[in-house]
């Protein structure tokens, strides 16, 4: 059983299912909780630590660790595996960081997952026994080959509300004249420890993530409302101006935005406002297909 954006009980022991993630708020559950990027990028915060995920990445979320996901491109496809694995403890880090033997066993664990996708999915005979099996050998190989180095402070959790309330202030606020200045100040907290905080949890500046999110936001209004004018998108979206717009736009994505348009304005990109959004299972499977060893597809 595990809590889904802190209100959910889910009652199955485990489960993987395949999403397109928009937003969904720091929640918790007593599951652990390992994401494959199938297609696109996504943000997820552990804690007071960001993480940036591209296609092909994933990442281990110990279990009542708060956490939240959003997205970078809305086109995006991940696989979900939630289950509680019995005296386990999970660090999650980057892919860039695991040493060479765990960077060997990720193809090992990418089948795993997508086989317990594909049994959950199609409920063929005997598909309990299948999961309980694949379950046991990821649990196996976690055990074996990613052994926790970060255990949890107690202290962590204060970082980890003020890491939250500083991205749902930009979430909230960034059609607005936002500054890491008035942030501070609305948190009685120095202008300079804000910015050092923050570039160390994140990686990137506040003005330099505040951008990016903006320019991401963006992108919706200019692939889906082709009569919107540029500058009215700009405006909507916290620039100061057409010009301040069109200079970040070239120097983030190599096009301006009028480009841009062009090149996507019959994709349909999924709505945001949700947790999670439809899927492709067609695309899913051609995705995954790679990952499945045929003799074992049981249908």
């Amino acid at each position: 059983m595990y809590l889904s954006n802190r209100a959910e009980i889910l009652e199955e022991e485990s489960r993987v299912f395949a999403h397109s993630v928009t937003q969904c708020e720091l929640h918790h559950h007593d599951a652990h909780e390992c994401l494959w990027v199938v297609k696109g990028r996504i943000r997820v915060q552990v804690m007071d630590e960001i993480f940036a995920l591209q296609e092909g990445d994933v990442l281990f979320i110990n279990k009542d660790l708060p956490h939240a996901t959003q997205s970078i491109e809305d086109d995006n496809l991940v696989l979900c595996l939630q289950h509680n694995f019995a005296s386990l403890a999970l660090d999650s880090r980057p892919m860039k960081d695991w040493n060479l033997v765990q960077k060997s066993m990720l193809p090992n664990i990418k089948q795993l997952i997508a086989h317990l996708w594909w049994e959950q999915h199609y409920k063929a005979d005997h598909w309990q026994q299948a999961q309980t099996s694949l379950l046991a050998q990821l649990g196996l190989l976690f055990t074996r080959y990613f052994p926790p180095t970060n255990p949890t402070k107690p202290d962590l959790m204060e970082s980890t509300l003020l890491m939250n309330d500083l991205l749902s202030q930009i979430s909230s606020r960034y059609q607005e004249h936002i500054s890491l200045s008035l942030l501070a100040e609305e948190l009685g907290l120095s202008e300079a420890y804000l910015s050092r905080y923050f570039k160390a949890k994140v990686g990137e500046t506040f003005l330099r993530y505040l951008t990016l999110y903006r320019l991401e936001k963006s992108l919706s209004d200019l692939a889906q409302k082709p009569k919107k004018a540029i500058s009215d998108i700009a405006l909507d979206h916290g620039f100061p101006s057409v010009k301040a717009f069109n200079m970040a736009f070239r120097r983030e994505y190599d096009c301006t935005p009028t480009e841009f348009r062009l090149k996507h304005e019959k994709v349909a990109l999924v709505s945001v406002g949700q947790a999670y959004a439809g899927i492709d299972i067609a695309l899913l499977k051609m995705r995954i297909m790679p990952w499945l060893d045929k003799q074992f597809l049981y249908l």
